[in-house]
């Protein structure tokens, strides 16, 4: 009777780590442009991206929230805070930081002002900014950021009265994600 609870105990647990080791958040498709690393911020991870070590800089690729994927990578604005914050190539992508709303608030009295010929009044809003390894996964930390002066780099403009919530500044994300980018 004790073998046969040790062989259930013991079947028990190699068929978890089976189940674990074959976790199924791997990104099911080869990463080819940095793009691809936006589902990090889906529970996804990439084992060809560069490990989250060394020397920093470690560069970091930074997804706001909402719109398509071509939309949601924010390194065109923080381009001039060096290579790091604006990696070309996915195999060299440490760190990728997920922004999510946590809601907006005031009317700044600002308007953002679109390619269309359309405005939006702003308001307020607050982030927080979750930054994972992207090769594991593995969260590496948070911050918070309250937006309050930064137009969203694109929006839905075309009903009455639009309304946009501000985005960090490339301010906000470099003091608030420095830390991770620098961190020896």
């Amino acid at each position: 009777m004790q073998v046969r609870s040790g062989h259930v105990i013991v079947s028990t647990a190699l068929l978890l780590a089976g189940l674990v080791g074959c976790g199924g958040k791997e990104i099911d498709k080869p990463v080819t442009k940095v793009s691809d690393l936006v589902a990090v911020c889906s529970g996804r991870h990439s084992p060809t991206a560069a490990a989250y070590a060394g020397a920093p800089p470690h560069p970091i690729l930074v997804v706001r929230p909402h719109g398509a994927v071509q939309d949601m990578m924010e390194n065109p604005r923080l381009a001039k805070l060096g290579p790091a914050w604006n990696p070309q190539d996915p195999a060299a992508v440490q760190l990728v930081a997920c922004t999510e709303s946590d809601g907006g608030g005031a009317d700044s009295g600002l308007l953002c002002p679109y390619p269309s010929g359309q405005s939006a009044s702003l308001r307020v809003a607050d982030y927080t900014i979750t930054v994972y390894e992207a090769r594991t996964g593995a969260k590496v930390g948070q911050a918070h950021v309250e937006a309050r002066d930064t137009c969203p780099l694109s929006a839905s403009v075309y009903r009455q009265d639009p309304v946009v919530y501000a985005a960090p500044s490339p301010q906000q994300y470099f003091d608030a994600l420095g830390t991770f980018v620098n961190r020896r």
